[in-house]
């Protein structure tokens, strides 16, 4: 009998570590694949972004880490399937700045951004270029401003679409220098650059990495970057600053983020490895070939940047005239 509990207690205890294990294995973060979904099709700097730190992280959490793109509605649907995925870690998303732009542009977005979705870490930051046909023979932006005083509304430039943060930056700027342009939308950069080269575009308003090869070329005239300080990427041209046009330094910005309501312990792991995939020479050289400048820091500097871009793009729809539409 005394042979039959000791056996029973000793099969309990075996039981319990086992359990006990199993719990703590099950909880251990992360243990499965974790998805980052891209609100972009592939190809373009913003999904290769996302590959970059699918591999990194993969190889340092030994997990596999996917990227998974949900191109659409101007990144909204894949930022609303993150905000409305459980808050575990396992699906993240590739933030960027349409995600400061969209609270403007759209009305009535699925998800509130601040409430339902949590910064990680700022990944880095793409300058803008403004570029021009070289047939117009317009060198700088003193010269298209000149231009378009002359020529209300024949300058027409291209962007990625109504609402980017292209079309809304040089808003403001015609809006600072009393200038009116001809927007064109487009629905990438490539068809609009090729327009210009064609004649049919005055000039194309985007990154640099878009058109940085047609520069090189002669086949687009650089205007202005808009960085804070010339860009080492084009250091040869100038800023908004420089022309007089104070306070719109920004660029296209891209970041990792998440459900609300992650751990923090979560949290705090992906920024702790994301900081260190940054800091990685193969890393940061990939990056700048991209002409994406590699930022990082913590989520509360994640935070305040994106606040920042919240107030600087509100102020851009509105001398933009942007009347907020419902999402299709």
């Amino acid at each position: 009998m005394k042979s039959t509990i000791r056996h029973f207690l000793r099969a309990s205890v075996f039981a319990t570590i086992v359990l006990a294990g199993a719990v703590q294995a099950q909880d251990a973060y992360p243990n499965r694949p974790i998805k980052i979904i891209v609100g972009l099709a592939p190809g373009a700097s913003t999904d290769f972004i996302a590959r970059e730190m699918s591999r990194s992280l993969s190889e340092r959490l030994k997990v596999p880490v996917v990227v998974e793109n949900k191109p659409g509605a101007n990144t909204i649907i894949a930022s609303n399937q993150v905000a409305k995925a459980a808050p575990d870690g396992y699906t993240l998303l590739l933030s960027n700045s349409m995600n400061a732009t969209n609270p403007w542009v759209y009305d009535k977005l699925p998800y509130d951004y601040r409430k339902d979705l949590k910064n990680i870490v700022l990944i880095g930051v793409s300058p803008n270029l403004m570029t021009a046909s070289p047939k117009l023979g317009i060198n700088n932006l003193q010269e298209l401003i000149a231009f378009a005083k002359k020529k209300p509304n024949e300058f027409s430039y291209g962007t990625a679409g109504v609402g980017s943060i292209h079309h809304l930056l040089m808003a403001i700027i015609a809006q600072r220098a009393n200038i009116q342009l001809n927007h064109i939308p487009y629905k990438g950069a490539m068809g609009a650059v090729q327009d210009v080269l064609g004649g049919n575009l005055s000039g194309y308003f985007g990154t640099i990495t878009s058109q940085r090869d047609f520069v090189k070329r002669g086949d687009l005239k650089p205007l202005f970057v808009t960085t804070a300080t010339r860009s080492k990427y084009m250091p040869e041209v100038p800023t908004l600053a420089e022309n007089n046009l104070q306070g719109l330094e920004t660029g296209y910005w891209l970041g990792l983020s998440g459900p609300a309501g992650l751990p923090p312990a979560v949290v705090n792991l992906l920024n702790k490895e994301v900081n260190e995939i940054l800091k990685m020479p193969a890393v940061i050289e990939r990056l700048e070939k991209q002409t994406i400048s590699a930022a990082g820091g913590s989520p509360a500097d994640m935070d305040k940047y994106f606040e920042n871009e919240l107030r600087f793009w509100k102020e851009a729809a509105s001398a933009a005239k942007i009347v907020p539409t419902a999402v299709n």
